[in-house]
Parts: structure tokens; sequence; C-alpha cells
């Protein structure tokens, strides 16, 4: 969902649905990091194309679901107010430095593989 498209579903849903979104999302990132690390676990090496593109295709998902997490904030600061925000910003936060070196790895991996792929020409 574009970022617009998000914003205006976002804008649509009851103040406790609305509360509710960022701790699903931050769950579903949570998910996603143990996913790859178990992938890279089982293929240390990065040889079986399977694991390469699925751990390809969570990366570029965490990006967005951090995307949707700074909207969703957004809209809960327009909506709910500042003692919302804030609340929730806190629990954003506290995610985000426990798993900091995951995140940091993940978007150190997809630049990586961001930067050979400009020099690949078929």
């Amino acid at each position: 969902m574009d970022p617009v498209q998000l914003e205006k579903a976002l804008n649509e849903m009851p103040p406790v649905t609305l509360i509710t979104e960022i701790p699903e999302v931050l769950n579903a990132i949570a998910h996603l990091l143990k996913s790859n690390q178990e992938m890279r676990e089982f293929d240390p090496d990065n040889k079986d194309p399977d694991f390469i593109q699925a751990i390809k295709e969570n990366t570029d998902l965490i990006t967005r679901k951090e995307k949707q997490v700074n909207i969703t904030l957004q809209v809960i600061r327009e909506r709910l107010g500042e003692a919302a925000w804030r609340e929730m910003g806190s629990n954003v936060k506290e995610f985000r430095e426990i798993h900091a070196q995951e995140l940091k790895a993940e978007q150190q991996l997809q630049n990586e593989k961001d930067k050979k792929e400009e020099g690949i020409f078929l």
C-alpha cells in the first residue's frame, strides 16, 4: 500500500484500532528479523537461491513496515494528540533499541545487495 493510501486508511480507523496497529506491525517486523536470522544460520554460505530470495523479500518488507510505523505514529499524533504519540513513540523507540543491531544489519545487507545489483546488466 502506498503511503497516501495507508495514511487515508489509518485516518479512517477507530482510535482503538489505530492504537493497536503499531504493536501488530512491530510484531511482524520481529518475526521477519527472526526468520532472516534462522535462514542465514541454516545457509551461512548464501548458496541456497530460495533462502537468498526469501531473505531479500523479508528485508524489503521490513523496510516497508518501518515506514508504516512512522506514518502510523504521525497519524496518531494528528488524531489522538501528543500524549498518545509519546506513549506509542516510546514503545517504538524501545523496540528499535532492542532490535537495533538486527535492523542495522538488515539495512546494511540490503544496501550491499543494491550496490551489487547496480553493476549487473543483462
